[in-house]
């Protein structure tokens, strides 16, 4: 009887037999792994069973960069994110939050579960039946904590209005249908640019999106990231 065989979640992969401990990608944490994929990708236990708020939790505890668009791919490539959906909402603010806590600005674990609370309302479709996709506010959430804006402030309650209207602009200049993806990559760029205003903060380099082609609705040559 010919030997089983199991993709690799990630990159679909066949996974090879493994002895000894392996390197969770995900959250850094070490333990048995019988399989790996021959590319290095292994989930944890929890990892592997973890929902959408827990696996922006934990990878963003773990990753120790300063390149949101290294962070939010890994993310997104977990199996509790569909190619689009409300998930997206959650991770553009935590992603800002950990870049910005990476390179030095006062960044405390709570606020990236704050930025999740208040973006968790969000439904689905926002951007085409509110004219307000959940990506862009996500980001606007990012910059209110950062500078600790509130409806009473004056600079930093632009901020953060600046930043949600730009990220929206962008998006609009892209062109439909959605692509959640498309939509995460503009609202990180449009928060990064605001706040390199007042923070010393890595400039973001050309990318490509490690999705293009595979999703349900890409716009391929019609999408700036797409390579």
């Amino acid at each position: 009887m010919a030997e089983r065989s199991f993709p690799c979640p990630i990159c679909g992969e066949i996974l090879e037999k493994h002895e000894g401990k392996a390197e969770c990608m995900f959250c850094g944490e070490k333990e048995e792994a019988d399989y790996i994929c021959p590319n290095g990708h292994f989930r944890c236990e929890e990892c592997r069973l973890a929902g959408p708020k827990e696996i922006i939790e934990r990878t963003c505890k773990n990753y120790d960069g300063t390149e949101p668009i290294e962070l939010a791919p890994l993310i997104m490539k977990h199996s509790s994110f569909n190619a689009h959906g409300i998930e997206h909402h959650l991770l553009v603010a935590p992603v800002i939050l950990t870049i910005c806590r990476n390179s030095g600005i006062d960044v405390s674990s709570k606020k990236i579960k704050t930025a999740m609370k208040r973006l968790e309302d969000i439904p689905y479709g926002a951007c085409g039946s509110r004219g307000a996709c959940g990506a862009c506010e996500s980001a606007g959430v990012a910059v209110s904590l950062i500078t600790g804006a509130s409806f009473r402030s004056g600079e930093e309650r632009s901020l953060a209005l600046r930043t949600t209207s730009n990220s929206l602009k962008a998006i609009a200049e892209m062109g439909g249908p959605r692509c959640c993806k498309q939509s995460v990559y503009a609202s990180i760029e449009q928060a990064i640019s605001i706040l390199k205003e007042e923070y010393d903060l890595d400039d973001i380099e050309d990318f490509k999106c490690p999705f293009a082609g595979d999703i349900e609705g890409c716009k391929e040559e019609r999408c700036i990231y797409y390579g």
